[in-house]
């Protein structure tokens, strides 16, 4: 099927085109572990601007637990997290 011009019709770009996905390879599960092991503090940017200065207690493939420093132990989905970086 031919687009107007002769052109080909443009394809919507992959991000992940000819790259794994982090949660894919492995590396983003290590890197939660060494966190949990080391019990190192982190902060944690959310997609709506906030931070969250704790612990990451727990992780799995769909969330996070994080125990704050100024409060309880929460339970965060992964898709609602920017990235997450020691303190």
């Amino acid at each position: 099927m031919n687009s107007p011009r002769g052109r080909k019709p443009v394809k919507p770009r992959n991000h992940w085109a000819g790259r794994s996905a982090p949660e894919s390879t492995g590396l983003q599960a290590k890197y939660l572990r060494s966190l949990v092991d080391s019990r190192s503090t982190v902060t944690v940017f959310l997609k709506t601007g906030e931070q969250l200065h704790g612990r990451i207690r727990y992780y799995d493939r769909d969330c996070l637990s994080i125990g704050l420093s100024d409060g309880p132990n929460i339970f965060l989905r992964n898709n609602s997290v920017l990235y997450v970086s020691e303190s």
